[in-house]
Parts: C-alpha cells; sequence; structure tokens
C-alpha cells in the first residue's frame, strides 16, 4: 500500500488512550523523536524503517516487527536515518487503564522485544477497528485491545537480540535510582566512580543525549509527581526529593511535565 510524506493512517485520543498508526517518508526531526521522558505506558510497533532506539541505558537496532515497551519516567529517544521511510504503530495509554492485579507484571517487564505472530496480527487489527467503529464501540474494542497486547507482553520473552549496555551509564543509572531522593551531584557522582568531572559529563551526555544533572533533575521530578498523583502535597513531595525551595521545583516540574504540580488525583 502506497504511503504519503507524514501519513497518519489513524490516530485516536480519548480518556488516557493516545493511538496512532504513524508512517514518515523522509523522517525529520521531531519531539516525538528526540530525548523526552513522560508519565504513562507507551508501546512502538516497529513496522519499517532504520532506527536505533533507546530507553535508559540500553541501545537496541528495531527490526521490522519488534516492540518497545516504555514504562512511566523512563528516559528514551530514537535516532533514524532519514533516507528510510519509517512506519509504526505507538500506543500511548495511562496507568489508571491498566487492573490492578497486572501492575506488578508490567512494571517488571523489559524494554524490547520480538512479537509473536499473534501481537503482530494485533497491531495489525487496529486498522480495521478504527475504520469499522466510532464512539464508545471504538474505545471499548481499543480498550480491550490494548489489554489483550499488554496480557501478551506480559508473557513474551525479551528480544533475542541483546540490547547494547554502556557499564559506566548502566552503574551511574542505578547509583542515581538507589540515592533519588539523596542531593546529586556531578562531583559526588564522580567521586563514587573514580572518574573525572569531564569525563562522566562527556560519557553521559553521548550516550543518554542530555546532561547527568539534568538527567537527576528530571528523574527526581518524575518521581515527585507521581507521589503527587497519589495524593501527596506538592510541598511534601518536592521536600522529598531534595528541593528546599519550592518555587525552584515548581518551575522545574512545569518544564519537565508541561503542567503545574497538583494534588488531584486522576479520575479512574
Amino acid at each position: 500500500m502506497p504511503f504519503a510524506e507524514g501519513d497518519i493512517m489513524f490516530a485516536y485520543k480519548k480518556d488516557g488512550m493516545d493511538f496512532a498508526h504513524k508512517y514518515d517518508e523522509h523522517p525529520a526531526p521531531a519531539p516525538d523523536y528526540e530525548k523526552h521522558y513522560h508519565d504513562f505506558f507507551e508501546i512502538l510497533y516497529f513496522v519499517q524503517g532504520d532506527a536505533d532506539f533507546t530507553v535508559e541505558d540500553s541501545v537496541y537496532k528495531l527490526h521490522s516487527g519488534d516492540i518497545v515497551f516504555i514504562q512511566p519516567g523512563e528516559h528514551h529517544h530514537v535516532v533514524l536515518n532519514r533516507k528510510v521511510s519509517y512506519e509504526r504503530y505507538v500506543l500511548k495509554f495511562s496507568e489508571s487503564l491498566i487492573p490492578k492485579y497486572m501492575f506488578g507484571r508490567i512494571r517488571s517487564r523489559a524494554s524490547f522485544y520480538n512479537a509473536s505472530k499473534g501481537m503482530s496480527a494485533l497491531f495489525g487489527g487496529l486498522d480495521d477497528i478504527y475504520e469499522k467503529y466510532s464512539g464508545d464501540d471504538l474505545e471499548t474494542l481499543f480498550t480491550c485491545r490494548m489489554l489483550e497486547l499488554m496480557i501478551m507482553l506480559c508473557l513474551e520473552p525479551e528480544a533475542n537480540k541483546t540490547a547494547v549496555h554502556d557499564n559506566t551509564i548502566t552503574q551511574i543509572i542505578n547509583y542515581i535510582s538507589e540515592n533519588i531522593r539523596e542531593q546529586i551531584t556531578l562531583p559526588a557522582i564522580c567521586e563514587q566512580f573514580h572518574f573525572s568531572q569531564s569525563y562522566i559529563s562527556n560519557k553521559f551526555s553521548r550516550h543518554m543525549k542530555v546532561s547527568v544533572i539534568s538527567y537527576v533533575r528530571t528523574k527526581k521530578i518524575m518521581a515527585a509527581h507521581r507521589e503527587i498523583m497519589q495524593g501527596e502535597k506538592a510541598t511534601d513531595a518536592a521536600e522529598h526529593y531534595g528541593f528546599t525551595d519550592y518555587s525552584t521545583f515548581y518551575r522545574a516540574y512545569v518544564k519537565v511535565m508541561g503542567f503545574p504540580p497538583s494534588t488531584r488525583i486522576p479520575e479512574k
């Protein structure tokens, strides 16, 4: 089937769901490709292209039929060959759509998978559902399809091709995660791993496409955001993650999340 440049085969947004089938003949830099974080789940099903996908410290060369599973708060980006067309299904959905019994299993899943025939058929069927149904019927069917995919993902083995890791980056990320409530500075990281500041800064920026300190701050904001969504006061959440000045936390929160902190718990 021929596609036109920048085609969106379908796009659907409603109540915590954002599903799309996208195609770019000559992919150009865009927010969807660049390094970013978000507070929802995302599944990317790769149809065709030339793409290296990074999730936290892992880099994986995508092949047709591969799946990338991105959890809330995970740093990720994709590097594309602009001469090769890029086609993918992207399913974004909020935590509130996940059954409680499934949540623990999902949070322990890896980032990269080779889709089974059954999973590939489920993604391919999304176009047919979008064309045939509308309104509440479409929302219900998309929700059921998403849940079916999540159940299958929980049973799917990890990709048979190992993602590329950098041991130093992995150790730094683990250190940050384990000490996220502490004051984490570049000198402290360098002292922990016995490297110079210039070495750590350059190595981390090359691999993650973001500075160490920016990564630390974003991770703190994402962690505070999760507490706020669970009912914690914004001022208390800020203190939990080392922000002694609330105005600094507020500005950082808005920059990362795109909206101000709130104690409102999203509707289920």
